[in-house]
């Protein structure tokens, strides 16, 4: 279980807090509301990815990356996801709660990229723990 609260930790420190510093601090969490839909929110897949961030293609791999763990950790602590679709499925989950809860972050952005992107990286470590765990199988 502390893998399990290990990635949580991680995910919020990137979901919630700016990466960049503010007076030489990691920024703190406002809550509250943007002015205009459009700040808050973004429902067209990849239409502000390679526009709005600079840093696109870090942002993607961040994206990624940083749910492989999920789809690693969470069938190895819970043993009713014993298969991809109900890894994924509990993934997709967590995501969507991520995404609705920036909603109430006025310097984040809800985005349906990051529900992609995030849903890739679970996909993928799930891949991977239900690889390993048919290989373990094949061979006994």
């Amino acid at each position: 279980m502390l893998l399990v609260y290990i990635c949580l930790v991680v995910i919020a420190r990137f979901v919630y807090f700016p990466l960049h510093f503010v007076d030489g601090k990691i920024g703190t969490l406002t809550i509250g509301f943007s002015t205009t839909l459009s700040d808050m929110i973004s429902l067209i897949p990849f239409f502000f990815l390679f526009d709005r961030y600079d840093g696109w293609l870090i942002n993607i791999i961040g994206n990624i990356a940083m749910f492989i763990p999920v789809g690693i950790v969470w069938p190895i602590c819970f043993r009713k996801l014993d298969n991809i679709k109900k890894t994924l499925f509990a993934g997709i989950c967590f995501i969507i709660f991520i995404e609705l809860s920036q909603l109430l972050c006025t310097e984040r952005h809800t985005d349906i990229d990051d529900v992609i992107l995030n849903t890739s990286g679970v996909l993928i470590g799930a891949w991977i723990i239900f690889a390993i765990r048919k290989s373990r199988n094949d061979v006994s």
